[in-house]
């Protein structure tokens, strides 16, 4: 492998292990938001959560994958980084949160279809039409066919 591809693999990797931090940031976001919610109005919001945070582990394991297929190392989190602001108040960014995520695996599309990295670029186009999927689904967004 020539010197610059090893080290524009490395940088990949060290992208990808970030967004699998990502993906463990969101996972852990979802759950502390589902057990803040409390009352018998509540079971079904706690269960969309909870889909939103088993696609979130989905997500990083998909990539994770990717990484060891690079020849990388994936490096998960012993311990979530927490969120500075209480699980309560998060919930209302969490749509935001959901369209900066889906806006970073476009670009993250694109980037792995300009170095022909088809497979990368696969599991990242899952991941954006999941993303999509999941806004459409609470009314935030209208994809287009």
């Amino acid at each position: 492998m020539k010197p610059y591809q090893d080290s524009a693999i490395r940088r990949i990797v060290e992208l990808l292990n970030g967004d699998i931090l990502r993906e463990f940031q969101t996972a852990d976001a979802c759950m502390r938001k589902a057990t803040c919610l409390s009352g018998k109005d509540y079971p079904v919001v706690r269960r969309q959560i909870a889909v939103c945070a088993a696609a979130a582990l989905k997500n990083a394991t998909a990539l994770a994958a990717e990484v060891l297929a690079l020849g990388g190392v994936p490096i998960i989190p012993r311990h979530p980084i927490r969120h500075w602001l209480p699980a309560s108040r998060t919930i209302a960014l969490y749509p935001g949160t959901v369209r900066r995520m889906l806006t970073h695996y476009r670009r993250r599309f694109r980037m792995a279809d300009r170095l022909g990295l088809l497979r990368l670029r696969e599991v990242f186009g899952e991941i954006v039409a999941s993303k999509e999927q999941h806004l459409a689904h609470n009314g935030l967004i209208q994809i287009h066919d």
